[in-house]
């Protein structure tokens, strides 16, 4: 299919400017625009026609994110930043980071994978991220939970801790945990709390170093 996939630049967040997210041929889906100045800042964006068709904004304690997208609203929740986040509203389990591609959003429910983000050339863009769904339907609001992945992992933001995200856990329960939750870790906490956390994310920095040096 050719419209099952978007790109945007891989710098897009690090150059702190707005972007275009657009398609195999170059053609906009949206331009996404911000102040670019804190984790706190709006992020919203607007088709090729000009209208504001989605809006991404931090919760008070900027520990998740609501994507508003059309009549909807979702929320990425990050358990472990750079590590586990989680989509509210599509059950999308989403292990890894976008700084180790490839990463996949895995419907819980069913197992299926439904979004694959990898890295590539694009045409007029350079390196970018590739954002390929299986279901069309499903590309706008993947596309906005790449950006707002990226805006956590560029600021390393708060996360919840592992604890209230285990994915063996009920999902009333952990949507309830969510609810009543606190203000979130930093990563340096996070760092400090969890050894299992602080021995990955040594692993990937390293492999972050051993890519820069190539």
């Amino acid at each position: 299919m050719k419209n099952n996939k978007v790109y945007l630049p891989v710098d897009a967040l690090a150059r702190h400017e707005d972007f275009v997210i657009a398609y195999e041929d170059g053609t906009p889906l949206y331009t996404v625009r911000s102040d670019w100045s804190s984790a706190r800042d709006k992020v919203r964006f607007f088709g090729r026609l000009g209208g504001e068709s989605c809006l991404i904004k931090p919760d008070a304690q900027t520990l998740s994110y609501y994507i508003q997208l059309e009549r909807y609203e979702h929320a990425l929740r990050t358990f472990r930043v750079f590590d586990h986040y989680y989509l509210e509203g599509r059950l999308w389990q989403i292990r890894g980071s976008l700084t180790a591609c490839p990463l996949d959003f895995t419907n819980e429910k069913t197992g299926r994978r439904e979004v694959r983000v990898s890295r590539r050339l694009a045409k007029g863009m350079g390196e970018a991220y590739e954002v390929r769904v299986a279901d069309v339907s499903k590309l706008r609001i993947a596309a906005a939970a790449v950006v707002a992945i990226a805006l956590k992992e560029e600021w390393r933001g708060k996360s919840e801790g592992e604890d209230e995200g285990d994915a063996e856990g009920s999902r009333l329960a952990r949507l309830r945990n969510w609810m009543l939750g606190g203000r979130g870790k930093t990563y340096e906490q996070l760092l400090a709390e969890d050894a299992e956390y602080a021995e990955r994310e040594a692993a990937r920095l390293a492999r972050l170093d051993a890519r820069a040096a190539r």
